[in-house]
Formats: C-alpha cells, sequence, structure tokens
C-alpha cells in the first residue's frame, strides 16, 4: 500500500465528484455482482476534514460475492492493497495518474452497514459531531503522522461513541442499500 504522512485537509467539494468517476469506472467491471455502490469515509461527508484519499465501497451479499468481485476489481486497474486473509472484508487501491487516491473497501451489506454507513449517514446530520470529529483526527494525525495504527487507534472513540448514537436514533434501519 502506498506510505505516507497522514494529512489532514479541509472538506474538498470536488470529493463527491471524483467518487462519481471513479464508480462509474467501476460498474461495468463488476455490473450486478455488488448490491451497491457506496462513498464512504471522511470525504463523503461535507463539511468534514479528511485525508484527501476518496473511500468507496462495493457492498456485496456475502464473502463469496466479495472475493469475485475482487478479482474482478484486481484484474482491471483496482490492485489487491493487502494480502488475503480470513477477515470478512478486502481491500483494494488505486492512484489515477492525477495523483488521486482511492482506497476500496469491499464488504458484504451487514459489514458495511456497521463499519461506514451509520458513521457517515449520523455524520451528515450532525455536524457538531463531525466537527468534534475533525478536532480528534486533526490532532491524531499531528500526534501519528507516520503511524497508522495510531492515528486510527485515537479516533476509534469518537467513531464507537458516533455509531452507538446512530444505533440509539435508529439510523440502521434508515440506510436502504
Amino acid at each position: 500500500m502506498h506510505e505516507h504522512t497522514i494529512e489532514i485537509v479541509d472538506y474538498d467539494p470536488a470529493w463527491p465528484t471524483l467518487f462519481e468517476r471513479e464508480s462509474e469506472r467501476m460498474r461495468p467491471v463488476v455490473g450486478d455482482r455488488v448490491i451497491s455502490i457506496e462513498h464512504v469515509g471522511s470525504t463523503s461527508v461535507p463539511g468534514l476534514a479528511a485525508k484527501p484519499i476518496v473511500d468507496i465501497c462495493p457492498v456485496v451479499e456475502d464473502m463469496d460475492a466479495a472475493w469475485t468481485v475482487s478479482d474482478l476489481l484486481d484484474e482491471a486497474e483496482w490492485p489487491l492493497a493487502r494480502e488475503r486473509g480470513d477477515k470478512p472484508w478486502i481491500e483494494h487501491q488505486r492512484i489515477a495518474e492525477s495523483g488521486q487516491e482511492y482506497n476500496i473497501h469491499i464488504r458484504p451489506h451487514e459489514a458495511a452497514v456497521e463499519n461506514y454507513l451509520l458513521l457517515r449517514e449520523y455524520l451528515r446530520d450532525h455536524p457538531k459531531i463531525r466537527d468534534e470529529y475533525a478536532r480528534v483526527k486533526r490532532e491524531a494525525a499531528d500526534e501519528y503522522p507516520h503511524d497508522v495504527e495510531s492515528y486510527t487507534i485515537e479516533k476509534n472513540g469518537i467513531i464507537e461513541q458516533a455509531k452507538e448514537q446512530a444505533r440509539e436514533a435508529g439510523y440502521e434501519d434508515c440506510i436502504d442499500l
């Protein structure tokens, strides 16, 4: 995977367009093997500071479908980013000629909802929590600019808090794929 300094930048209104373009490039490759292709991660939340890497989640029925989609993406323009293992997800990455990075997170439906869509929807609707999350991310990036694992651990508290609030508010029932 591409190694670099963790940098958090202000929200870029071009991110949704970059997602749309990349997902349109991906659709003919994955076809009807996916339930949906979702813009996830911080770049999917208007107003949220983020690493300038667009996260895309092809949502599939199960891990068998995930491996099929993974093989198709790997044969096309999205190389596998991590060795295959027994984890319930698969990661791919592509760096466009422009230098724009895309992380592809293939997830079964339940994992996509739990790990991405609850947080995305809740942060879109709650700017105070979104802004607090941005503050935590900036501090974590300043503290651990070259340590992705520590950066991620530092953010986990607010992420889990927001997801729990989303579940309590019934967001799971509102996510329709």
